[in-house]
């Protein structure tokens, strides 16, 4: 029955979605523009770690574009730089959370507290229409609207730090971003109310349970998991890394998706054969592993099917390139089992080598957000971020020492001129991942367990 209730929710989620079910081509550059969430957050690089994985022949570009504090008014006095000057294909939009006034939502608001709601409500339509109306004038990208992820108000913490109401008021941004989309003929994806709905589900077992972060602002890494996830699902992401089949008393091959096999022999009472996959199985974080416990997330994108029917009953050892991958009984390997999670699988290492080399692109990449988040602020105090003189005056002269954008100014300042060499090592990075990702052929063995104690099998 739970089981059951969490599949239901899943597809609930789906249908709340309401993408073209258009994955990424190759050759496309892929801009997400945001907040914090999208800043320093991790729900774009798991998807590029999809694509990495699932399509090892197609190069798509995907660039951060986020600046931690900004609002859809904001973002307009960054979009040149750090969107247009991009040339990208897609530019998908999430952001809301800082626009939405999160300080105007109190336990029982006033009148005034009510109609400053409604100001910042009112101004984020505006803005957003103009966002949206530059992007298509100025770089001629298709947009994606992404409704922004919640402000989590019924967890149960230790911390008074709640705001109630905040995301009711997220949720009619949400609204907002509806309507924009269809107003604009954009696709529109939904994290708000299905990442609302999940936490209400978990919460009424677990009060404690939230898929945001304690701050209740910034999901963690199962929250931007569960981003990637209605991501991909909205654009119609395939699920399938490989399938292959084989009839184990014939030795004969019945059905290969996404792959290649090869060389299916029998001898000395065991099945060897190939395989080249066409793709690796997707990487999840090990911080947010646990979520795949609560979602039918390899499910819906993570199924690397092998099955060998026909044995003989018994228990059977599959080897991969000479090492043990799993014990399986006979009845499980012609059902299927799913490779993806098996973390004695070459394929599955592979994957997260992938994403452990994309962890570095993005934390390589972080270091020209932290840059472009010191000239939003210093553009916002009329400085010019260019004349790093007037830069420096204003660092020493003007500046509190203490908060988020004046700690990274002192970076900014040894860093700006060399972003060059930065930017030649996300490139060399991003060169390295489409080389690692590449698929290779591996070695295969089924073979009976000895039966403890006899020696036979």
């Amino acid at each position: 029955m739970v089981r059951m209730r969490r599949l239901l929710l899943g597809a609930c989620f789906l249908l709340a979605c309401g993408a073209s079910g258009e994955v990424f081509k190759d050759g496309e550059t892929v801009c997400f523009l945001g907040d914090s969430i999208t800043h320093g957050g991790r729900f774009h690089s798991y998807i590029y770690d999809y694509y990495l994985t699932r399509f090892p022949e197609s190069r798509v570009r995907f660039v951060n574009a986020g600046v931690a504090g900004d609002s859809a008014g904001g973002a307009q006095r960054r979009l040149a730089e750090d969107v247009i000057e991009k040339k990208p294909s897609f530019v998908a939009i999430m952001l809301g959370m800082n626009d939405v006034g999160r300080g105007n939502y109190v336990a029982e608001p006033d009148a005034q507290k009510v109609a400053a709601q409604q100001r910042s409500l009112d101004s984020y339509r505006a803005n957003m229409d103009q966002l949206i109306a530059r992007i298509r004038r100025e770089a001629n990208s298709r947009i994606l609207l992404i409704t922004p992820s919640p402000f989590d108000q019924t967890v149960t913490n230790d911390r008074n730090n709640n705001q109630p109401g905040c995301n009711d008021g997220l949720a009619r941004c949400a609204q907002i971003v509806r309507e924009i989309g269809a107003k604009h003929g954009c696709d529109v994806v939904d994290f708000n109310g299905p990442m609302t709905a999940f936490n209400l589900e978990q919460q009424r077992r677990e009060p404690t349970f939230t898929i945001i972060g304690g701050d209740r602002v910034h999901p963690g890494p199962e929250g931007h998991l569960m981003m990637a996830w209605l991501f991909l699902k909205a654009q119609g992401a395939p699920s399938l890394v490989s399938e292959v089949a084989i009839d184990g008393a014939r030795g004969n091959l019945t059905r290969a998706s996404n792959a290649e096999v090869r060389d299916i022999l029998q001898k000395d009472g065991a099945l060897h054969f190939a395989i080249l996959e066409k793709a690796l199985p997707f990487p999840v974080d090990k911080a947010a592993r646990p979520l795949l416990g609560r979602l039918p997330i390899e499910r819906d994108l993570n199924q690397e099917m092998l099955s060998v029917a026909a044995l003989p009953e018994g228990e059977y050892e599959l080897m991969i390139d000479g090492s043990v991958a799993g014990r399986y009984s006979s009845i499980a390997l012609a059902r299927g089992i799913n490779l993806a999670s098996d973390d004695a699988a070459p394929q599955f290492r592979q994957a997260q080598e992938v994403a452990t080399l994309n962890e570095r692109r993005r934390a390589t990449e972080a270091t020209l957000r932290d840059h472009a988040a010191v000239r939003w602020f210093l553009r916002g105090r009329q400085v010019d971020p260019d004349n790093l003189g007037a830069v420096s005056v204003f660092a020493e002269t003007r500046m509190d020492k203490a908060g988020y954008y004046e700690a990274k100014v002192p970076g900014y300042l040894k860093g700006w001129e060399k972003r060059g060499e930065t930017i030649d090592s996300l490139r060399s990075l991003e060169a390295q991942l489409f080389a690692l990702r590449q698929p290779a052929w591996h070695e295969y063995s089924v073979r009976p367990v000895a039966r403890a104690g006899t020696g036979k099998q």
